[in-house]
Formats: structure tokens, sequence, C-alpha cells
């Protein structure tokens, strides 16, 4: 699959190569010598922000099921309860995360702080509670 983007993204970086080039002879054969550079330069910096947008849209790191699993894998049980929990419901109290994945809510609020130190989770104030969000 990398391979694929790579040579999608090359191809995509040499046509736009390519068209720069046609554009400036183009202009320079039909405009006596002289390039309109306002517009030129506009429309070349368009056109270049487009494919490089979507050249980093095609290597963009997304969370698949696999690479989700591995993750879960290497974690230790409680974590990896927490976690699978929060996947499913994206947002939970502190205090009824405890009750879902059936773990004491000393050991719940020593899971959250060590997943929410590696930048796994967000914890912020609600109410009385935590509100617990996956950052993945």
């Amino acid at each position: 699959m990398e391979t694929k983007k790579i040579l999608i993204s090359g191809a995509l970086v040499l046509g736009l190569g390519v068209l720069i080039t046609a554009f400036s002879l183009y202009h320079l054969a039909h405009m006596g010598g002289s390039i309109q550079y306002p517009l030129f330069l506009y429309g070349t910096t368009l056109l270049a922000l487009g494919v490089g947008g979507f050249v980093v849209y095609l290597f963009s790191d997304k969370l698949d099921d696999r690479r989700v699993e591995k993750l879960l894998a290497v974690l230790p049980t409680d974590e990896r309860k927490v976690l699978r929990t929060l996947m499913e419901r994206k947002e939970v109290e502190q205090k009824f995360l405890a009750t879902l994945t059936q773990l004491s809510a000393v050991k719940t609020s020593r899971v959250i702080a060590t997943l929410e130190s590696r930048g796994i989770i967000q914890k912020r104030k609600h109410g009385y509670t935590n509100l617990i969000t996956l950052k993945l």
C-alpha cells in the first residue's frame, strides 16, 4: 500500500512539474518573452497547494482496526478495558467508566492518569466528575 502511495504522489509531483513547465513555455512563446507573473504565480501556487494537500492526505496516518488491535495487545488488561470502552462510546464520565469496565474507582483513576500522561486520552472536569475522551 505504501508503494502505491509513493508512486501516486511521485506521479502527481512530476505531473505538476510538467504542467508548470508547459504553462511557462506557452506564456513565454505567446506573450513575446514576458510572462504575466502575478496571474501565473497565483495559479501555480494554488495548483501546487492542491497537489501538496492531496499528497499529505495520502500519507496521513489513520488508525485502522489492525493498528488499534496491535496497540491494545501491548497494553495491560486494565488499560485495554478502558480503551475498548472509550472506543465504543467516544466519551464517558469517569464514575460510569469504573462500572462499565468492572474496575474499582481507584484502579480506574490510576489507569486514566497513566493513559492521560501518555497522551492517549483527555480528562476534563464535568460537574462533580470528569469526562474522559479518546484522543486517537
